[in-house]
């Protein structure tokens, strides 16, 4: 029965890993550049959310706990579209190695500012500061398999914020100049198309659902520190990669099979090979297939 107590819980964990993913691919879609700063993002919007609920309450309190949700949203936003201004905007023409220093860089300054901030706020911990919610001791038996309930809350919301994500892109005006400006983004602005207003959407958008991971995957753990976004970059970026670069569909679904394969390996084998495991994967991929699982237009992009 462990098993599928593994099976259930990694693809109700994974959905927060398709949000990771997706807000990873949006941003190279439109840009045809990896957002390094995309892990920091996460931090810091979890950070809000867990400040949220420690300042209210948040513990034996549902309203408090959509309080945070919306905090690390916005967070979230506001986050993107500062790194985009500082980071991507003024290297537009700029090499394509630029960008990545320079998000890398934001990474190392965020990450260092909320070291600091968890020494010197006596609400924070040095080291991993707890983010309180009333879904902690909440669990569900699915026959004889247990299943925690913040986990069943986590696919739930995650895969609303997933439909209403598709139906923005495929079913809106700005979806639709979204696929235009990943698909060709020179032909995108001869046609009209202000690619700058498409970018700094984007970027709102997709660091918005990274906010939404990171405070979900805040309540999930029931931490939140200034390094976690680091590991979640790296399990983005495998993601991906495994899911073909732009394939926002891939993205979704190869971050169930990655949630399953990790709670897996952590309940049957041991939390440190779960890295190891994912790149064994990663590298089979590449062997065999180098286009991802669900190749999205990028594959065939300069």
């Amino acid at each position: 029965m462990a098993v599928f107590e593994y099976l259930i819980g990694g693809l109700l964990f994974g959905a927060t890993y398709s949000l990771v993913a997706i807000g990873f691919t949006l941003i190279f879609g439109v840009l045809n550049r990896l957002n390094i700063a995309h892990g920091a993002t996460i931090m810091v919007a979890a950070f809000a959310g867990a400040y949220i609920s420690l300042r209210l309450g948040g513990k034996a309190s549902y309203a408090v706990l959509a309080l945070a949700f919306v905090a690390s949203l916005v967070t979230g936003a506001v986050l993107g579209v500062l790194v985009r201004a500082v980071a991507f905007a003024p290297l537009r023409n700029a090499s394509p190695l630029a960008p990545f220093v320079t998000s890398a860089a934001m990474t190392l300054v965020l990450e260092e500012a909320f070291v600091q901030l968890s020494r010197n706020v006596p609400l924070f911990s040095p080291e991993f500061s707890t983010f309180p919610s009333p879904l902690e001791n909440l669990v569900f038996f699915v026959g004889p398999v247990l299943v925690r309930g913040v986990y069943v809350v986590i696919f739930l919301v995650a895969i609303i914020l997933m439909a209403l994500l598709h139906w923005w892109i495929t079913h809106t005006a700005m979806g639709r100049a979204i696929r235009s400006v990943e698909e060709n983004p020179t032909m995108s602005w001869l046609l009209g198309i202000n690619v700058r207003h498409v970018e700094v959407k984007v970027f709102a958008v997709a660091s918005a659902v990274a906010g939404a991971a990171g405070c979900l995957i805040g309540v999930a753990m029931g931490t939140v520190g200034p390094f976690m976004g680091a590991n979640l970059l790296l399990t983005g970026f495998v993601i991906i990669v495994l899911a073909g670069l732009g394939s926002v569909r891939g993205a979704m679904i190869c971050g169930l099979i990655v949630g399953v394969i990790e709670m897996t390996i952590v309940g049957m084998v041991s939390a440190s090979m779960k890295e190891a495991v994912l790149f064994i994967i990663l590298f089979t991929v590449l062997v065999i297939r180098p286009q991802g699982l669900f190749p999205g237009p990028e594959a065939n992009r300069d």
